[in-house]
Order: structure tokens, then C-alpha cells, then sequence
């Protein structure tokens, strides 16, 4: 998707002609085609401008969502449980945050921002006339679709019971349209949505722009990444709180299909090693959409990803000159464990290769005008009984271009000449990565009995890493081992705490979180009533019209 962002940030003063809309609530706001729209999406290239503007609707989702409202929830990150300042994280991470944070009234928006779009999209260009190119306006349609059906799959699993809204209303209809079920926005919309988008999308390969240019290393949606998400999306409807049995087969087959694309096409998404592992992070034209199969896409100049700015303390100059806003968001004790731990491998001592100086940062040196970051360590209680020490306090690093990790990588990089601004990095965000779809596929196998084949995708992916193979003998066993390996290999993307919550898991996890951390001022276990595994419905949308929304149980 390179340049996504930044064109459509050209479209956004062309917007203001036919629109008046507000950031404040997109589920009221008069829609374009009751303004003056008719000059748009009359050709397949202004189509495609109305497409690329949806994307742009995606560039706050990385730190809004995946960090604050992802991976700061989860026991992933261990969020400083501030008592004497107010940070929207601390809040969240810690489960005291109320409806009226802004965080969940922005993100709520973003995503109706997506699908307000969307639907306009798919209201105009099905009466463009595209000639003879009905793959191609074939192509626009399903990424609509994709985007559309993404955007309500993430307010379903986040907020529960949400707005269906699927067409083109006035402001005055939106306010009398009032929550429904979950189960029945991923019957009649996201489902829906996902299917269309991987029947009408090509290949990456066979994907063009309006002037019949190849965007095959662009980053858009394409036949897999839908397939993909339908995957994740059945595999959330297969766990809690849905529990559709019935689902977790229609898993098995897209999953299936892409494992299947993959390895018939040269092992297409996967890096072979551990050095390609670390690169496929980095700002760089051979690394922005080599390995992901779905990325969120970051260029700089104006259009780049704010998240790096909010993951963590700020780093001396050796590391960057570009000030991070200096959040106390930390690498969670259990998994800074997974991280430093030593392997004999062929006779050699290792740790873990997407760990230290890459994912995580555990201390840096002092530098003029920067004292020495000392990490200090305290002792964890291991699941057998054992206890080791453990770094309390290392930094989040997975998605940080360093100049220290450019040089050690081999790279020839200037990241920080190219920025506009301390939220402005040129880094992508993975929505889906290959590996995210092998361990789904491995909780299968262990669903079917197939222990063996489960182990063998945890292994492959642990032995490029460095670590050493594990063995499972029972079921229990084998899914304990998948869900730990979820957990290290997809740190920070924003996928944790939704495996927790499908799994019905986030309750105990946070609870042996917070007990890790010996309960300290600021944390509360009655905080983590039975509802909150669901966000609240946000305020603002709450006040659109007193009474029409019921808040969500917990809150």
C-alpha cells in the first residue's frame, strides 16, 4: 500500500466540497450523497481515489486500538498504575477507564469513518462506468467490502452490540438507529462483507491501479488478506463470547487456503530466518510488504505511524533524536522471561532472536544529557514453582527503525531525515502475518487430535527464532504451547488481547498479571468485572440520543 496514505491526504481538501463532516460522530453527519457528491466516483480513477481515501481513515487505528487498547490491556505491556497523573493508557491497562475516555470515543469514530466511506464507495461505484474493466472495478468493490467488514469486525469484538449501519442515512434516521446483537453484525455484515471481498479481489500480483499499473507490492487488500481476515474473523466467532461451534470448520478451510497459497508459492509471507525476521519491521522499500500478508501503511512526510511515539520512555541519541513521549508501558514481566531465557542448541548457547535489541530494549548506556537507563530486576515465580529473575522494566522495540538496529541489521537507512514531526514514522503496521495463521491453524490440528502437526508449526517458528523444540503429549499441552508462542511471536501487534478474550482467558491472565506485580496502588481486581472482556459504549455516542443505546455490562 506505499503512498496510500499520502495520497489520500491530497483527497481530504477535496472532501470538504461535498461533505461537512465532523470528527466528533460520523454516525450522524450528513451523508455525500445527499450533498454534492454527483461530481465524484464518475470515473474508475476517482473511484479509486474514494478507495485510497478509505485507507487513509486507518492511520490513527495503530495507536488508538492496537497499543492503548490492544496490547496496553493485555499482559503483554505492563502499564505503570499512575495515581497522582491521568493517562488514558494507565486507565485502560489497569481496568479502571470509564465510558468517557476518549480514547474508545475516538477509536469508535475512526472505525464509523471507515464504514460511512465504505458505504459510499459501494453506493457509487457500482453505477460507474468502468467499460470493459469489470475486473477492475471488481477489484475497488471488494476492497470496499474488505474494508467495510474489517472496520464493523473490530467494533463487534471491541464494543459487543454496536450501530448496523450498511447504506447512505440521513442524520436525523442514524439517530433513531439503535445497537445490534454482535452475532448479527457478523451475520449480516462482516460475514457477508469478508465473503464478497475474497470472491471479487485478486491476487496481490493481478491487482492494478486506474491506469492499469501494477500495485502488486502497494499493500492493499488483496484474495488473501480477505481470506485471512475471514479466518480470524471465524476463529473469533468459533471462541468467547460467541462460542458458534459451527465456525471453527469455516476457520479450518480459509485457513487451509492460505497455508496452501503459501507454500505452493515459494513459502510466500514467510522469512526464512531470523536476520529476514527482524529486517521485515524496518522502513525499507525491499522490507515494507514483503512478509506481511495485511499491513496498515506508513510513509513519512506527514502521513506516518504516531504509535512509535507513544510505546515507551524516550532513547538517547545513539538510538534516535526523535523525541518518544516518555509513557511507562513496559515489557510484562512472564514475557521478558520468554525473552532472555537461554537455549542449548547443537551445542550452543542462544536466546531468543526476536527478543533483546529488537523486540525489547532492556537498558541503554549513559550519553551526554541522558543518564544510564538501569533495568532493574526482581524474581518471577515460574508455573513449576521455580523462581528467576527477571528485567521489570524493558522497553517495547519491536516496530522502532533505531539507528543502532539499522546499523546491526546491515541496513543503509535515514528514517528520522524523512519525518515531519515526531508522529510521523515510516513504519508499517502487521495486521496479519503468516504466522499469526499457522498458530490458528495449529489450534485446529489440536481441536482434531493432531498434536504432532500442531507442534511442528510452533517448532518451525521457534527454531528460526532460535529456541529450542518443544515436545507436547497431551492436547492441553500442545495449546498451552501454541498460545505461548502467540504471545512471543506477535508481541506489540495488537493481537493478545483479543486472542485472551476469545480464549476466556483475559480474566486469569490479568489477574496472575497483576499478582506479579504484587497489586500495587492503582491496581484492583474488582476492577475486572465479568463484562469487561467488551469496552464501554463510548459517551458521546451515548448522549447522541439519551436512552437509545444500553451500556454494556461492567460499566
Amino acid at each position: 500500500m506505499r503512498n496510500i496514505i499520502h495520497k489520500a491526504g491530497v483527497l481530504l481538501s477535496a472532501a470538504i466540497l461535498f461533505t461537512t463532516t465532523s470528527c466528533d460522530d460520523f454516525l450522524t453527519t450528513t451523508p455525500r450523497d445527499l450533498l454534492t457528491s454527483d461530481g465524484f466516483y464518475q470515473s474508475p480513477s476517482q473511484c479509486e481515489q474514494g478507495i485510497i481515501g478509505i485507507y487513509a481513515d486507518l492511520r490513527e487505528i495503530t495507536n488508538l486500538e492496537y497499543l492503548y487498547m490492544a496490547e496496553c490491556r493485555s499482559d503483554n505491556a505492563w502499564v505503570q498504575p499512575k495515581t497522582d497523573a491521568f493517562r488514558e493508557y494507565s486507565e485502560i491497562g489497569t481496568f479502571r477507564a470509564g465510558y468517557d475516555i476518549t480514547t474508545y470515543n475516538d477509536v469508535w469514530n475512526k472505525w464509523y469513518k471507515v464504514i460511512y466511506d465504505a458505504n459510499i464507495a459501494l453506493t457509487k461505484i457500482p453505477d460507474c462506468d468502468f467499460g470493459t474493466r469489470t475486473a477492475y472495478k471488481d477489484q475497488l468493490l471488494g476492497e470496499a467490502h474488505f474494508l467495510r467488514g474489517w472496520a464493523y469486525f473490530e467494533l463487534a469484538r471491541m464494543f459487543g452490540n454496536v450501530p448496523l449501519i450498511d447504506k447512505a442515512v440521513s442524520p436525523e434516521e442514524a439517530k433513531s438507529i439503535g445497537l445490534s446483537p454482535a452475532s448479527e453484525i457478523y451475520a449480516k455484515v462482516i460475514v457477508p462483507d469478508l465473503t464478497a471481498a475474497k470472491s471479487q479481489l485478486p491476487l496481490a500480483k493481478d491487482m492494478v491501479d486506474a491506469n492499469k499499473a501494477t500495485i502488486a507490492k502497494a499493500g492493499r487488500a488483496d484474495k488473501m488478506a480477505a481470506q485471512s481476515m475471514l479466518a480470524r474473523i471465524y476463529m473469533t466467532m468459533a471462541g468467547f463470547p460467541l462460542n458458534d461451534a459451527s465456525a471453527k470448520s469455516l476457520a479450518e478451510t480459509e485457513l487451509k487456503a492460505v497455508l496452501t497459497f503459501s507454500e505452493t508459492n515459494g513459502n510466500q509471507y514467510w522469512a526464512p530466518d531470523s536476520t529476514e525476521w527482524r529486517k521485515q519491521f524496518m522502513p525499507s522499500d525491499d522490507y515494507y510488504n514483503k512478509y506481511p500478508i495485511f499491513s496498515i501503511q506508513y510513509r513519512s512526510g506527514g502521513t506516518g505511524n504516531p504509535s512509535l511515539f507513544n510505546f515507551g520512555p524516550a532513547l538517547p541519541p545513539t538510538y534516535t533524536t526523535i523525541r518518544i513521549f516518555g509513557n511507562s508501558l513496559w515489557v510484562e514481566k512472564s514475557l521478558m522471561y520468554e525473552f532472555s531465557r537461554t537455549f542449548n542448541v547443537n551445542g550452543k548457547t542462544l536466546t531468543d532472536a526476536r527478543g533483546c535489541n529488537y523486540s525489547v530494549l532492556t537498558g541503554y548506556d549513559a550519553e551526554p544529557n541522558y543518564p544510564q537507563y538501569s533495568n532493574a530486576k526482581e524474581k518471577l515465580k515460574l508455573d513449576d514453582g521455580s523462581e528467576v529473575e527477571v528485567y521489570v522494566s524493558s522497553i517495547i522495540y519491536k516496530f522502532l527503525p533505531s539507528k543502532r538496529k539499522i546499523t546491526a541489521l546491515g541496513l543503509s537507512l535515514n528514517v528520522e531525515a524523512s519525518m515531519n514531526g515526531v508522529e510521523d514514522w515510516p513504519v508499517n503496521h502487521p495486521v496479519i502475518r503468516l504466522e499469526d495463521i499457522q498458530l490458528m491453524y495449529a489450534e485446529i490440528l489440536i481441536g482434531k487430535g493432531d498434536i504432532t502437526g500442531a507442534m511442528a508449526i510452533v517448532n518451525k517458528i521457534r527454531n528460526r527464532a532460535g529456541c529450542s523444540t518443544e515436545t507436547a503429549t497431551t492436547a492441553s499441552q500442545a495449546l498451552d504451547f501454541v498460545k505461548r508462542e502467540r504471545r512471543i511471536e506477535l508481541m506489540s501487534e495488537g493481537v493478545r488481547w483479543f486472542d485472551l478474550v476469545r480464549w476466556n482467558d483475559w480474566k486469569s491472565a490479568i489477574e496472575k498479571s497483576f499478582d506479579r506485580y504484587n497489586n500495587p496502588d492503582g491496581t484492583d481486581k474488582s476492577d475486572l468485572k465479568e463484562g469487561r472482556y467488551l469496552f464501554p459504549i463510548p459517551m458521546s455516542q451515548m448522549n447522541i440520543k439519551p436512552g437509545l443505546y444500553p451500556q454494556n455490562t461492567g460499566y
